[in-house]
């Protein structure tokens, strides 16, 4: 039998209690919520299904009006696959089951805070599982966006736990010690990452080139370890653009659904909101969805499209024309870029806008929302983001040490990202474990901090 120190079984006990408390808060939570797991707000549930009625990573195309089943599909690239993939498989009679969904969000909500246990042990405890590492643990469990948003047929939630296994395998396993067969599994993690959400290829490009200078190991190896792990990436993407170029006829890389993203944050109608409306008001998108509804009957590249009144009976409306899913993509992207063009001084203050919206504490005011959870959300964030100062300050220049560069480079790519794209607070859902980290350092003193702007660990 296995010899433990005090110290160890300490330290079991208390990875233990993370999981039974994450078990149990997360565990609430989807029970209470299951219902909401039958809604697809963002149509992974139907690729989903779909996917397991027909083998076609699609949408359909014909459904049997008798019992609904799905006969034939249209592949599409509407969607990044690794998500629809993972629920295609939790169905019963081939539609998704709600329960199979929350076992595999509750499942996810547990990696995911003992992932941060883990990290804030390594960065901020000394390798122990003292205060500071077990609130970072707990900030995850009870954070209020992924604690929502594990109740919805939604990305968040494993976009948050692969993002955070990612910081946890360069944290805890690549930088203590490197090996060419770490770099192979760090890539993997990146590809699925990036197969989750396409955004973290931006990552994926600050994270790879790292490898050359966050470890002592000689040159050779290090070049020996990038060059593979850069190999594996590609591979992954060139694959998911050659099923694309086969299966929908364009080499699309990332998704057929950018372009309406950039338009959401890039259209007249929302820079009108910027430009008179009220502080704390939400944008009423109703105006930009109707005339969105008509973008087969005009030039969206023109301002007269978007000033037209398609709500009007008696207006003689154009002939629709037929547009692919792709070309449906390309068309919000110029529609996008035509607005941007048109007011780039707006652009800008639009990028700044949405930056904000990414990292406030308080959720608009909408219809469905009332005022009480707005406000225990804003303080439990204003709490998060004051000790998140505390906790950069007391780590000081440590935070610029090659073992932080994973977290330092998801803040950076999701902020840069959506300063572009539509942002919400939920976007920020992959980087809340690693900002816990810092903001955990910032209510409890941590342990130990090494003064060291390089790893000296590895060798």
């Amino acid at each position: 039998m296995p010899h433990w120190t005090p110290s160890a079984l300490s330290n079991r006990m208390k990875f233990v209690g993370i999981i039974v408390l994450a078990l149990v808060v997360r565990g609430g939570v989807v029970l209470s919520n299951l219902d909401q797991f039958d809604q697809d707000p963002d149509a992974y549930r139907v690729i989903a299904e779909t996917l397991s009625q027909t083998r076609v990573f699609g949408l359909p195309a014909t459904i049997d009006p008798g019992n609904g089943t799905v006969l034939s599909a249209k592949p599409t690239a509407f969607r990044p696959p690794l998500y629809p993939y993972l629920l295609s498989w939790l169905t019963v009679d081939h539609h998704v089951h709600r329960v199979l969904v929350g076992l595999l969000h509750l499942g996810l909500g547990v990696l995911t805070a003992v992932c941060t246990l883990s990290i804030a042990s390594r960065l901020i405890d000394g390798g122990r599982y003292s205060r500071a590492s077990i609130l970072a643990a707990v900030l995850v469990i009870i954070d209020p966006i992924l604690l929502q948003q594990s109740t919805l047929v939604m990305t968040e939630t494993i976009a948050a736990a692969l993002a955070t296994l990612c910081v946890w395998f360069w944290v805890c396993r690549w930088m203590p010690s490197p090996t060419l067969a770490k770099a192979l599994i760090f890539a993997v993690l990146l590809a699925l990452a990036y197969l989750c959400r396409p955004t973290f290829l931006v990552w994926a490009v600050l994270m790879l080139p790292a490898i050359l200078f966050s470890t002592q190991i000689c040159w050779i190896r290090r070049l020996a370890c990038t060059f593979s792990a850069v190999t594996i990436m590609v591979l992954v993407v060139g694959l998911w653009t050659v099923r694309n170029q086969i299966a929908v006829g364009h080499p699309v890389w990332a998704t057929s659904h950018g372009g309406y993203t950039l338009l959401l944050a890039n259209n007249p109608s929302f820079y009108d909101y910027l430009r008179h409306g009220k502080f704390g008001e939400a944008w009423d998108a109703e105006p930009f969805l109707e005339t969105y509804q008509h973008r087969f009957q005009g030039d969206p590249t023109s301002e007269s499209f978007w000033q037209t009144d398609w709500s009007d009976p008696t207006a003689e409306l154009p002939p629709a024309r037929s547009l692919s899913e792709h070309e449906d993509d390309q068309w919000s992207y110029q529609a996008a870029k035509a607005t941007i063009a048109r007011e780039p001084s707006m652009f800008v203050w639009s990028c700044f806008v949405r930056l904000g919206r990414l990292w406030s504490p308080m959720p608009h005011h909408v219809a469905g929302r009332s005022w009480p959870p707005i406000v225990i959300v804003t303080l439990y964030y204003l709490a998060f983001w004051f000790a998140t100062i505390v906790g950069l300050y007391r780590i000081g220049r440590v935070v610029l040490a090659p073992s932080w560069w994973a977290i330092i480079a998801l803040v950076i790519t999701l902020s840069a990202v959506h300063s572009i794209y539509w942002s919400n607070l939920r976007m920020r859902s992959p980087m809340i474990p690693s900002l816990a980290v810092i903001a955990a350092a910032g209510f409890v003193r941590p342990r130990i901090i090494k003064p060291l702007l390089v790893d000296q660990d590895a060798d």
